[in-house]
């Protein structure tokens, strides 16, 4: 068994990995790139990115994993909105990351399928999504 401060390199070492596997997937990086500064419901990121609910539902659980995104319930809705790993330099790294990203037009408009459902109601995207 490892201890120590042998322990929290072999810890910090998974954490970035698990960061990089999670963002390494086109889909995956899309959606970290989509919640901004933001947060959105599921049925917002289906409609955005034109894809089924369970898929998305699945990219999410492991970018929850990763510590990348949080969720949280308001009575039928799942909010997820970008959380800030805890360690300073993986934190710092993610930050330039997202910011060398963030600063691309191209990239960003690349994002997001469909940019209609920015000006809708979340009633009429969640219609929309059950179309889908």
């Amino acid at each position: 068994m490892t201890t120590g401060p042998h322990r929290q390199e072999q810890d910090r070492l998974h954490s970035y990995a698990t960061i990089f596997k999670a963002l390494s997937d086109e889909t995956r990086l899309r959606i970290y790139l989509l919640l901004g500064t933001s947060e959105l419901c599921v049925c917002q990121i289906q409609v955005a990115l034109g894809m089924p609910q369970t898929k998305i539902s699945r990219h999410l659980t492991v970018l929850r994993y990763a510590g990348l995104v949080t969720a949280r319930r308001n009575g039928l809705w799942m909010y997820y909105s970008r959380t800030e790993p805890e360690y300073p330099p993986l934190r710092a790294l993610l930050n330039n990351l997202t910011g060398l990203l963030e600063s691309d037009p191209d990239l960003m408009a690349s994002v997001v399928s469909d940019h209609r459902y920015a000006a809708l109601p979340q009633e009429e995207i969640a219609r929309m999504a059950k179309q889908r």
